[in-house]
């Protein structure tokens, strides 16, 4: 995340944003932004590398991190495939504290990283190369 402005796609997978100050469009704070209006603080980091990880794609290069709080998580997705790539998350409502009958997935739109989207549960996402998803289920 020092390099060149880092990727922050998969900077997001371990928890960082690069430094300020940034350079080549790397500005962080339109994620930070987006950490505030999710309300990041307070929240548990669930990496991709924890087996019982509430969320996780059905792919190997493409993971998922969990920012999980009381009945809403902020799921980070970050792609090491070589080309764009279609997912599907594997998602356990239940210890989200989450109703899946009541669940909805967007992608908050946020400058310079990603266009705002909504998704339905069992929807495949496409994964550009090399980038990926802050998506929040509530």
């Amino acid at each position: 995340m020092l390099q060149g402005g880092g990727n922050p796609w998969r900077g997001m997978v371990y928890g960082m944003t690069n430094r300020m100050p940034w350079s080549n469009n790397a500005d962080p704070r339109p994620i930070w932004k987006a950490w505030d209006d999710f309300g990041m603080q307070g929240t548990k980091m669930v990496g991709y590398w924890v087996d019982n990880s509430p969320v996780k794609t059905n792919n190997d290069k493409v993971l998922a991190t969990v920012y999980k709080k009381q009945g809403k998580a902020l799921v980070a997705i970050a792609s090491w495939a070589d080309t764009d790539t279609k997912i599907k998350l594997n998602i356990d409502w239940k210890a989200l504290g989450i109703d899946p009958a009541k669940a909805r997935i967007t992608a908050p739109a946020i400058k310079s990283f990603q266009a705002g989207a909504k998704f339905a549960a069992g929807d495949e996402i496409t994964v550009p190369k090399g980038k990926g998803w802050l998506l929040v289920l509530e």
